[in-house]
């Protein structure tokens, strides 16, 4: 039987969603953003090749999270905290020094990433009265990439800014994570 004619089922719809940046994260706690779209995290399980003789065995290897991409209708805030200024606070809180000379020798960290971005963050779906039906958790996530958008004269669009998210792994609320 379909799931649309069972009266307890809800299905999820790709315009009823919000994130959460994780608890205590200077960058974000004060940034609101306008969201256009998010992908939901993707895992991938690597293949292990064994060859006998004349013939090719395979095995499930490791599971890898792969990066996901969220993008971001840019704002100007208050003249002090837009998109642009936000995000560069959060590289710059990475460990991202602008290289004035060759004495810079800072690098970024996942530590300086959670100091910004937050240890984790939720990708939550809801239902129409704004409860939540599923929660993915990304453990560590920090950007791999930060695209400020284009500029154009023939163009009225809002400036899009693209960020790629790359995470340690992700957790679905409600799955048991013990190990067995």
């Amino acid at each position: 039987m379909a799931f649309w004619s069972e009266s307890g089922l809800e299905p999820l719809r790709q315009y009823r969603w919000k994130i959460v940046f994780g608890a205590g994260s200077t960058g974000m706690d004060n940034q609101s953003f306008a969201l256009k779209k998010v992908d939901r995290p993707k895992a991938k399980v690597n293949e292990i090749t064994h060859k006998y003789l004349n013939h090719f065995y395979y095995y499930p290897g490791r599971v890898e999270w792969e990066a996901i991409n969220l993008t971001i209708a840019a704002n100007t805030g208050d003249g002090t905290n837009g998109t642009s200024k936000t995000l560069m606070d959060i590289l710059k809180k990475a460990g991202y020094v602008f290289p004035k000379d060759l004495s810079v020798k800072n690098t970024l960290s996942k530590a300086g990433f959670a100091g910004g971005l937050g240890a984790t963050i939720d990708i939550i779906n809801i239902d129409p009265t704004g409860a939540e039906q599923e929660k993915f958790t990304l453990k560590n996530p920090f950007f791999t990439s930060v695209q400020f958008g284009s500029l154009d004269y023939g163009s009225e669009e809002i400036v899009e800014v693209q960020c790629t998210l790359r995470y340690d792994a992700a957790i679905l609320n409600g799955v048991d994570t013990t190990v067995v």
